[in-house]
């Protein structure tokens, strides 16, 4: 989540503030102290209330995903929030006057602007485009620790040349096809790591070596964080040859 463009989190954070910014504005602008707008925007129906507290929030969340759907999604709620203010019913919530004040035009432009500068095609292309996204290629570490292979009910010893979260680089004994779903059983920092994996395609090192690059196939949750702990402690040992 860090790791996203700034421009975007600046965004995503405004988006995730704007109700209690608007509840501060009103707070303001009328004559009712900060927690008697907020005590009353409690008791708002579904669908006002749905749109006072989560509407912009839920936007923020999509931006930070980044993807197709999320971009799409994004577009239509600020097009809704649009649409919300240019046919705004006097003195009804959120506002109780008869048309949304300057303050909330104001964060309404402010909107506007990011929609208006996500449709900028620089900036959607990050969307659309997986590759660009950088921060979606899992980081690989060297191990070098041996390990064995289970196919078949049959054992074969190799090793892990690295590592990342969605899959690991062997070179094994033997040869395996590619496509077979193998079990690994290996150690990081001393602790076992056995996981499900499948052979992705097939490599040659720069010895005449051949190598198999695999992707993990996670039984549960369970399994996935404890793999992401161990490789978060990988990251933390500056030199892990040194560290072994």
């Amino acid at each position: 989540m860090l790791r996203r463009p700034l421009i975007l989190k600046l965004f995503a954070i405004f988006l995730l503030l704007e109700p209690f910014l608007r509840t501060a504005f009103i707070s303001i602008e009328s004559e009712f102290d900060y927690f008697s707008v907020l005590q009353r925007t409690l008791g708002l129906g579904s669908l006002d209330f749905f749109n006072y507290w989560f509407l912009f929030p839920v936007s923020g969340l999509l931006l930070l995903s980044v993807k197709l759907y999320s971009y799409l999604a994004f577009i239509t709620i600020q097009l809704y929030s649009l649409y919300f203010h240019l046919n705004y019913e006097p003195y009804s919530w959120p506002y109780l006057d008869e048309s949304p004040s300057m303050t909330a035009y104001t964060l309404l432009c402010f909107n506007v602007f990011m929609m208006m500068y996500l449709l900028l095609p620089t900036s959607r292309e990050i969307f659309f485009d997986k590759n660009l996204r950088w921060w979606e290629r899992a980081s690989r570490y060297t191990l070098n620790e041996p390990c064995f292979i289970t196919l078949n009910d049959q054992q074969v010893h190799g090793k892990v040349i690295d590592i990342s979260f969605g899959g690991a680089l062997l070179q094994l004994d033997d040869m395996i096809e590619s496509g077979s779903s193998i079990r690994i059983d290996f150690d990081i920092l001393g602790r076992n790591v056995p996981v499900d994996a499948q052979i992705i395609r097939v490599l040659k090192g720069e010895d005449d070596s051949i190598r198999y690059g695999t992707q993990f196939l996670f039984k549960n949750i369970w399994e996935k964080l404890r793999l992401r702990m161990l490789m978060l402690s990988v990251s933390k040992v500056d030199d892990y040859e040194k560290y072994r």
